[in-house]
């Protein structure tokens, strides 16, 4: 008789909880509905259609175990699967993926202006290749290609959806996206790898086909740059 009373009480208690709780509490998520899972196939399809995509963005990344955080701002351009991501500051950097591999530019830290450039490559099809080239997957196939919903929250004009990686990844373990309703673009793209370390998109500016050159997505590492390959 207890056990059933506790039970009820602790039914009760999660309902008032969902019910109750106010619009912006963002630990409440919600089955995502059939409309709902409509619009994501059509931000899915419009990011695959309209080739030619230039975004302004600015990315955050937490370290879980540090506590730290690093924020930088610059541009992304996106063409039939090939992506070109430039970080203007704090500190310069360069990601280009074109048709075979992703090459990962880094500049020396401040301080050690007279160190070498570094330059990462790797195929795009090794692990090393998969997180630096998430954003790189909204124009390969869609993120319903790679990812399941589990969930959605929605306030106006935005809906947030919850995502898990169809197969297990060593890159990241969970994203969320958010979408703006009235144009049916991308707001944020956040996720996280295993060492539950957080990186986050923010999208101020889309454009669509836009004219660019194939020579965007080619890349030639500097002449004295510190190559890494993979």
């Amino acid at each position: 008789m207890i056990r059933s009373v506790l039970l009820v009480v602790s039914f009760l208690l999660c309902f008032c909880s969902s019910v109750f709780a106010s619009p912006g509490d963002k630990t409440i998520v919600h089955s995502v509905s059939k409309p709902q899972m409509l619009l994501l196939r059509q931000v899915d399809q419009k990011y695959q259609k309209k080739h030619g995509i230039h975004l302004r963005l600015k990315k955050t990344i937490t370290l879980a175990m540090l506590g730290s955080q690093k924020s930088s701002e610059g541009e992304i351009w996106l063409n039939d699967g090939q992506m070109r991501l430039e970080i203007h500051k704090p500190e310069a950097s360069k990601i280009v993926a074109g048709k075979k591999y992703l090459w990962i530019e880094s500049a020396p830290p401040e301080g050690f202006e007279k160190a070498k450039v570094q330059v990462l490559r790797a195929s795009l099809k090794s692990e090393q290749a998969k997180s630096q080239g998430l954003i790189q997957l909204l124009t390969r196939g869609g993120v319903l290609r790679y990812f399941r919903v589990s969930g959605v929250q929605e306030k106006p004009g935005q809906i947030t959806f919850f995502l898990q990686p169809d197969k297990q990844s060593l890159e990241f373990k969970r994203a969320q996206l958010v979408v703006t309703t009235q144009d049916k673009t991308i707001h944020q793209l956040r996720y996280w790898d295993q060492m539950d370390n957080e990186t986050v998109y923010e999208f101020s500016k889309s454009d669509f086909n836009q004219k660019l050159d194939a020579n965007l997505f080619a890349y030639k590492p500097p002449k004295d740059a510190e190559l890494i390959v993979y």
